[in-house]
Order: structure tokens, then C-alpha cells, then sequence
């Protein structure tokens, strides 16, 4: 499949961001940095705040926070926190936009990244949202409507500026037309065969919360317009599904190798997939109602009992009609990583085959990976 103009486009989409959020600085705009979908970005830009991504995808930064942290916990953690600490020293380019954010809004969603905040707090200033981890009750909403709450007032105090009622309105519909785009483009995923590549789409994934909401909405109109007058004449490819961990920017190994040996990748069933956009915030609402309502149904595995994330699963390998579903893990991430026994069974009773893949961010099992992955495309095609 030939390279679309989006994907070239947004190549040069960070030194462009990068001088947007320098202009905003300077004007006095305050920059927050998250790392998880839990945080309502609504309330971040209701406050005239702008917000990026610090989550690290990268393994060249993985050394550097190993000065810090043991090496046996999760390369997400290990990379976005290397990615903050360096001072340059070690010969690794630090990503400009670490060095700009006022504030960390972080969540507990593993106890690696609850530490790692902890040792984060020396050098940038750090809120953590807690999460009620069972959330199918009333108790927990209403807890974790008093944490969003008090992060209204974090970033009030941060910005000085009064959330309204009316401004949270206002960025709740901007996000949800968001969400709608994506949802446009997914249904286009959905045509067999496939008019694009899964590892096109995780790009513009990856930096749908590093982009502008401006950027990333013409960005996805962009690429929306082209995959509709993709010719559709290719062969049909095995189906595959992603389900798992994040797949941060800078992380595409597997999706590169599944894509590489055959398959094509039509849905991720991952905090950089589905779980960002698929349910809409309701805007008949209270604002801060609605926020937590919608942002406690997102299923994490750190989420328990987690029946509503592999409901979705068997959601999605039925309406995107996979051949078969790609169990993706980090090391060390012990919620996926357990979680992968249940989604597994629910698989197999539903007739669809799933292959598990554990690994980190370097190279040195991309040949191992492609091995069983060609096994995977021969059993499903």
C-alpha cells in the first residue's frame, strides 16, 4: 500500500507543535503533561491550559531512568521517566516538550508508575488522580468525582483561570467530534480489505495527544478524505486484531512485523486504540458528571473484576470480523500480562485464535516475534 499524504504530513508535525506550545508559553499559557487517558483533557483545556503526551516509547531513554528505577519493571514506566531525568549528559536527545510542562497530571493506574511519580515530583510538579479500581458503583463514581473535582481546582489554581460549567460544555463537544472522527475512520477499517494499514493509523494514534485539537482534527479529515478514494482491488489479508498494553510514539514493533509478514492490522483494543475514543461524553449533562462517568468505564486491567474490557474484545474481533486477535504485552505489566488467561478462554469460545506476545522496546526479538507471527498468519489463513 502506497504511503498517504497524512502520515508524510504529520512527519513534521513536532518541531511545528513544539513552536506552537513555545509561543504559548511565552504568552503565559500553562503546559500540563499527562500519560494516561484517565485524565479528562476537557478540564485541562477548559482551565486555558494546552496539554501533551510524556509517555515514552523509546528504549534509548530506558538506560538512563535504570539509574533510578529496577530494571525489572515495565519499559513504559522506565522510558517516560528516563525521558524527564535527562539532562542531556548521557548523549540522548531529550524531547523538547519535556522541558516545557508546568505540571505532571498523573493517575494510579500501576504501582510502577505510583512510585515512579513519587521520584518524578523532584523534578517536575506532580497530581495524581487516584482511581477507585472496582468501578461498578455508586461509591466509586462519587470518589472518583470528588478527585476530578479536586483537579478542577488544581488546574484553577494553576492557570487562574475559573472552569465554568459552560467552557467544560464547550470542550466536551470539541472532544467528542474528536472521538467521532475516529470512529469514522475505523468503520472505513472495516471494508475487507482494509484501505489502510494498522500501522498508519497507530501513528496518527500515538500523537492524538501531542497534536493540537485543531491539528489532530484536520489531521484525521485529512486522512479520513484519503483512505475514501483508496482502490480497493488488494487481496484479501488475514484480519488482526491488537489488544493490550499502550503502544506509545516510538513503539511499533510488533504492529511493523504483523503488517510485514502479512497481516493487517484493522483495530487495537489498547489505551492508544479504542479505549481512547469509543464512548462519547454525554453533553446533556452535568460536565463534571459526565467526565467521570464516561472516564470510569475506560477498561484498564487495572480495572477488577474487568469483565467490560474482554465484552469489548468480543465486540471488536466481531464488528471489524478478524481472522485473529494479537495478544500484545510489555514486560512486567502484570494487569495485561494475568488479564491474558481470561481474554484467551472468551477468545477461544468464541472461535477466534489469539497469539501472545511478551516483550520490551528493543530490537533484539524482532526475529523470534516474526517467526511465531508467521506461524500465526499460516494457522489463520
Amino acid at each position: 500500500m502506497n504511503s498517504l499524504k497524512t502520515i508524510e504530513y504529520l512527519k513534521d508535525s513536532y518541531s511545528k507543535r513544539i513552536c506552537q506550545l513555545g509561543k504559548g508559553k511565552k504568552s503565559g499559557k500553562k503546559i500540563v503533561g499527562t500519560f494516561c487517558i484517565f485524565v479528562p483533557d476537557e478540564i485541562i483545556f477548559a482551565a486555558g491550559a494546552d496539554r501533551v503526551i510524556l509517555c515514552g516509547g523509546k528504549n534509548d531513554t530506558i538506560s538512563i531512568a535504570e539509574q533510578y528505577l529496577p530494571r525489572n519493571i515495565c519499559p513504559l514506566v522506565k522510558s517516560s521517566f528516563g525521558s524527564i531525568v535527562n539532562d542531556g549528559c548521557s548523549g540522548v536527545k531529550s524531547c523538547s516538550h519535556f522541558d516545557m510542562v508546568d505540571l505532571i497530571v498523573a493517575e494510579n493506574t500501576c504501582d510502577s508508575k505510583k512510585k515512579m511519580y513519587e521520584l518524578l515530583d523532584d523534578y517536575v510538579p506532580i497530581h495524581v488522580i487516584d482511581l477507585p479500581q472496582r468501578p461498578d458503583s455508586p461509591a466509586a463514581l462519587n470518589y472518583f468525582l470528588d478527585e476530578l473535582d479536586r483537579f478542577k481546582s488544581r488546574m484553577e489554581q494553576l492557570t487562574g483561570n475559573k472552569v465554568t460549567d459552560e467552557q467544560l460544555k464547550k470542550e466536551i463537544k470539541s472532544s467528542n467530534e474528536i472521538r467521532k472522527l475516529f470512529h469514522r475512520l475505523y468503520e472505513l477499517r472495516k471494508k475487507d480489505p482494509s484501505p489502510i494499514n494498522g500501522t498508519d493509523v497507530l501513528k496518527i494514534l500515538q500523537k492524538q495527544y501531542f497534536l493540537s485539537k485543531d491539528e489532530l482534527k484536520k489531521s484525521l479529515n485529512m486522512l479520513i478524505d484519503e483512505v475514501e478514494e483508496v482502490d480497493h482491488r488488494n487481496e484479501h489479508m488475514p484480519r488482526i486484531m491488537i489488544s493490550g498494553c499502550p503502544m506509545s510514539g516510538g513503539n511499533t514493533k510488533v504492529p511493523e512485523i504483523v503488517e510485514s509478514r502479512g497481516g493487517v492490522i484493522v483495530a487495537e483494543e489498547s489505551c492508544t486504540g479504542t479505549r481512547s475514543f469509543w464512548d462519547p461524553v454525554d453533553e446533556n449533562k452535568d460536565p463534571m458528571l459526565a467526565l467521570a462517568q464516561r472516564y470510569i468505564k475506560i477498561p484498564c486491567s487495572c480495572m477488577s473484576p474487568n469483565e467490560r474490557r474482554i465484552d469489548h474484545i468480543l465486540e471488536l474481533a466481531r464488528e471489524f470480523r478478524v481472522d485473529g486477535v494479537v495478544y500484545y504485552t510489555l514486560q512486567f505489566c502484570h494487569g495485561y500480562n494475568i488479564e491474558k488467561y481470561k481474554v484467551q478462554q472468551a477468545l477461544k469460545d468464541a472461535g477466534i485464535p489469539m497469539l501472545f506476545i511478551e516483550t520490551d522496546y528493543s530490537n533484539s526479538d524482532v526475529e523470534q516475534i516474526g517467526v511465531r507471527v508467521d506461524a500465526f498468519m499460516e494457522m489463520i489463513s
